[in-house]
């Protein structure tokens, strides 16, 4: 690890930047984590961030707490290069990364727990590294409460949550001003909000498919294919059924189109109601739907279609990332005026936006416990309005114009290479963070109460639970199973697969330790082996732990040696 360090510090640099990402994910969409499990843009969002991150970033370190070799094998497999691999820098759970006081450090989570990571501030006393997160879906209860958490977690306005899209941003202050209506104002929500869209990966323009999915499909070459691609949910994410009313309406009068729905559909199997659907509106010939298509099916199907349509209607939506990876791909996007999508599509440039309609109803539901909102969710997604005559009637401009799809399309692409590729996003992340950096170094940015963190001591509500805790000043002694593991050292069936994965050495060292000087304190021993370095006098009292755990030391002299 910090031979890596000793790598990254230029000669003569006297601050280096780093970015803590709380947890390394694996890739949601990959045949080697997939194994049947839902495929959530959460998921394949917290994946392309690492790999974004570490592609165009231009931080010098990027700490990975807790990441051991096999993790490293793992993301490589997954489909991380083995540059971004070698830019990733393990660190202990249990220690601060080895970074110097006037390094610039900005701790990341790509999720929306802040909290948690003032928490690791906190242990890290990294107290000038402003933390950052990302919200996604925004509609439930246990967002509103999870920002009431943050009030009392130790955040200050130097720390960030990013917002994918205007309307999710719009309804993030919402609830931010009902909660500080609660609240005296030394405990309002302190961490500010920055609105960045989600991120995507641009295909090279010289990809082909050679017309693979039409002859899969045997269609002729030059059929028009309109294509959704999202999760497969009509309470959760999307009721296509409209869809397929606007769709079969085009087909009666004549015109010549096929519709491809493709999506993941391990959770929903909404796939057969689909197809029954399409039966009853005599839509099934031209109809095609794919669940569960591979990420090569996934590039086959975007590379092919002629254009996107997407008619979101379920307020869990908050910004649209299949609609930007289909405008990466060149495709114009019919989709419903909704949320993130009218920050994507300009309508009549790009695309077209469908009007939505909310039923009046919807001023007597509330935000409140989980399970009555999901019901009342699924009631509001059931009951909105989108405008199926428009919808028919853009699909069909689309379908018929092949010169305008072509000038949507090129309009789409360059919008996402301009505001969403990953290249743009980074840079404006690395801004943003910028920012943050020099706010957290004013005096401005000390904390009120609402930036004193709810700290409650672990041991405090827990230590009752064991018998004793082992105190520093317990004498350590080796065991007839501590030293028949020295005839055969690098035996290291007692570390557990989370743990960084430390120098074998470093165990044989303590174990020999113990054994020359029998009867040494745990005090003792870390002071010995640390000389002072918290970081070392960490590792030394976790691999004491271990080595206790295990029974190759003992606070009993037993057994004479052997």
């Amino acid at each position: 690890m910090f031979d890596v360090l000793k790598v990254l510090r230029i000669p003569g640099m006297h601050q280096m930047k780093a970015l803590y990402i709380d947890q390394v994910a694996g890739n949601p969409e990959s045949p080697h984590t997939k194994n049947g499990q839902t495929i959530k843009g959460a998921g394949v969002f917290e994946w392309n961030l690492l790999s974004a991150l570490l592609e165009h970033g231009t931080y010098d370190a990027y700490f990975a707490p807790g990441l051991t070799e096999e993790k490293r094998q793992a993301l490589a497999q997954e489909g991380l290069s083995a540059d971004s691999v070698r830019r990733l820098v393990p660190v202990p759970l249990w220690g601060p990364p080895p970074i110097k006081t006037e390094d610039k450090v900005v701790l990341l989570t790509a999720g929306r727990f802040l909290n948690a990571l003032a928490g690791i501030r906190q242990k890290l006393k990294q107290f000038n590294a402003p933390v950052c997160g990302f919200v996604h879906s925004i509609n439930s209860p246990r967002i509103a409460f999870a920002l009431l958490q943050q009030c009392f977690a130790g955040l200050s306005g130097a720390d960030l949550l990013l917002c994918s899209s205007r309307a999710g941003m719009k309804t993030i202050d919402t609830y931010i001003n009902e909660i500080n209506g609660f609240l005296p104002l030394e405990l309002h929500y302190p961490a500010r909000r920055a609105l960045v869209p989600l991120g995507v990966k641009l295909p090279s323009t010289k990809q082909t498919t050679g017309g693979t999915l039409r002859q899969k499909f045997s269609l002729e070459t030059d059929a028009c294919i309109a294509l959704y691609f999202g999760r497969l949910s009509q309470t959760s994410k999307c009721d296509l059924g409209p869809l397929l009313v606007a769709f079969s309406q085009l087909l009666r009068k004549g015109k010549s189109l096929y519709l491809i729905i493709a999506g993941d559909d391990t959770q929903a199997k909404e796939a057969p109601r689909l197809q029954a659907l399409a039966r009853e509106l005599d839509c099934n010939e031209s109809l095609m739907v794919w669940a569960n298509p591979s990420a090569e099916d996934k590039h086959l199907l975007y590379s092919e279609a002629d254009f996107f349509v997407s008619p979101s209607d379920n307020i869990q939506e908050t910004f649209g990332l299949t609609v930007a990876e289909a405008m990466a791909y060149g495709l114009p996007a019919v989709v419903s005026d909704w949320n993130g999508y009218r920050d994507l599509v300009k309508d009549g440039q790009n695309g077209f936006l469908i009007p939505t309609a909310f039923p009046s109803t919807v001023e007597s539901l509330r935000l409140c416990d989980c399970t009555m909102s999901m019901l009342e969710e699924d009631l509001l997604a059931q009951s909105t309005t989108v405008d199926v005559l428009a919808l028919s009637e853009r699909m069909e401009q689309l379908a018929e114009n092949p010169e305008l799809r072509a000038h949507m399309g090129k309009t789409a692409r360059q919008f996402v290479e301009d505001t969403c590729s990953w290249r743009a996003v980074v840079r404006r992340y690395e801004e943003i963070w910028e920012e943050s950096l020099h706010f957290a170094s004013s005096p401005a940015s000390r904390p009120r109460k609402s930036g004193q963190l709810f700290d409650i001591s672990l041991e405090k509500c827990f230590g009752h639970y064991a018998t004793v805790k082992r105190g520093a000043e317990q004498r350590c002694f080796i065991t007839r199973e501590g030293r028949e593991w020295l005839k055969q050292p690098g035996r290291l069936y007692f570390l557990c697969r989370l743990s960084t994965a430390l120098n074998p050495q470093e165990f044989t060292h303590i174990l020999r330790h113990i054994a020359d000087c029998p009867g040494f304190s745990i005090k003792e021993i870390v002071a010995s082996l640390s000389n002072g370095a918290a970081l070392t006098a960490a590792n030394a009292h976790w691999i004491l732990a271990r080595l206790f755990k295990y029974g190759l030391v003992t606070d009993q002299q037993d057994s004479p040696k052997t």
